[in-house]
């Protein structure tokens, strides 16, 4: 197997955004955002929250990173079948499981529509955010592209920055209270002092990040890298802490995926992870790791069924919720393990579909083929 032209860290990279997929999907599913902030267990528990939210802006700064150089063209849309194949297959297992271990009532126009939805597999949000992102990623590289000179670059990832993250950090106080610092958990309560509108284009944000990224390497060294890493979690995680004390979790903007802060942590953490040296490492290791990577989309959305299973169990027996914090490491890794181990039977399952597809191409006769074919070419003209 020649994997010379793969780079093994961005398969540690995608790992470990699934890991901390994962892992924040462990406070939705325990209670976390319905008990109130109090106590050295749930101030961990916030540092790891603020920690692990770099999930999804890793996912897709690593978009960015690997897109980049994509160019339009009638053919560049076939990179995205195996994607919703993919998808597909696994809103069809999170059905079945509903129907069959959850006992919902689902017609298969049910499940039809709840395919076109992104409400099958619950998770699917992102399926439905990623379409789009490909579909203008062509464009948004000729964008990037076109800009003159590395300055201009910067200009413009610092004009996405203005409008989708700065918001987050600047609209959050509200001056016109008496004692507002005093009472910190009146999160809600804001003056806007920048524009907001944009914010929710923060994906293209992220994916021109990473296009500069691979364009212009940050080189830190590793122990500044984890260094500052580390403290924008305790500072980050102490400011979301700090906001809501006392309280029930306050997802606000700050915190969000769009917010400053994240973008801050996610930017060191594809650095610090994207740069790690791999030279030396066996072939073995490596194809290991190619092929984890490659599952981590399937587990992604199929990790729904065994969240519902496991929390259903883990919050009926340890009924205080800050009790849970010692079950993070079983409950996690067993989630990680038990959807990677179903996502690589659902890739195997789409090779099946594919090879049998293509041995049922080969099976016709030629002049059909050739047919085929040229209809094919017409249309595409």
């Amino acid at each position: 197997m020649d994997l010379s032209k793969r780079s093994t860290a961005l398969d540690i990279t995608r790992i470990f955004a699934l890991f901390s997929v994962i892992s924040v999907h462990f406070f939705l599913n325990n209670e976390f955002y319905q008990t109130p902030l109090r106590g050295t267990s749930m101030f961990i528990m916030t540092l790891m929250r603020t920690a692990f939210m770099v999930c999804v802006p890793l996912f897709i700064m690593l978009t960015g990173y690997l897109m980049s150089r994509k160019e339009w063209s009638p053919s560049y849309y076939r990179g995205i079948v195996k994607t919703l194949a993919v998808y597909i297959l696994a809103s069809l297992a999170c059905c079945l499981y509903k129907i069959f271990v959850l006992g919902r009532d689902l017609m298969p126009d049910d499940i039809f529509f709840s395919v076109l939805n992104y409400s099958g597999a619950n998770y699917a949000w992102y399926i439905e955010m990623y379409i789009g992102l490909f579909l203008l990623a062509p464009f948004l590289n000729a964008m990037y592209r076109a800009q003159p000179s590395r300055r201009v670059k910067l200009v413009l990832i610092g004009t996405l920055l203005l409008l989708t993250s700065l918001p987050s950090v600047v609209n959050i106080f509200n001056f016109y209270v008496r004692g507002w610092w005093e009472r910190p958990v009146r999160s809600g309560e804001y003056q806007q002092f920048l524009p907001d509108w944009w914010t929710n284009l923060y994906p293209v944000t992220y994916y021109c990040m990473g296009a500069y990224l691979r364009e212009y390497p940050v080189k830190l060294k590793k122990w500044v890298n984890l260094c500052l890493w580390g403290l924008s979690i305790l500072l980050f995680g102490w400011f979301n802490y700090y906001r809501s004390c006392g309280r029930d979790f306050v997802w606000a903007k700050y915190n969000d995926w769009y917010g400053l802060p994240n973008v801050i942590m996610t930017v060191l953490a594809f650095i610090c992870l994207s740069t790690i040296r791999t030279d030396g490492w066996s072939v073995k290791v490596k194809a290991a790791l190619m092929h984890l990577s490659d599952w981590c989309l399937g587990a992604y959305l199929l990790s729904y069924i065994f969240d519902n299973l496991i929390y259903v169990e883990l919050n009926a027996f340890v009924p205080e919720m800050p009790d849970r914090l010692v079950w993070y490491p079983t409950t996690v890794l067993l989630v990680l393990i038990l959807s990677l181990a179903a996502s690589a039977v659902l890739n195997l399952l789409w090779a099946g579909i594919v090879r049998l597809w293509h041995c049922l191409r080969m099976r016709r006769p030629a002049p059909e083929r050739a047919k085929s074919q040229n209809m094919g070419e017409k249309h595409s003209l």
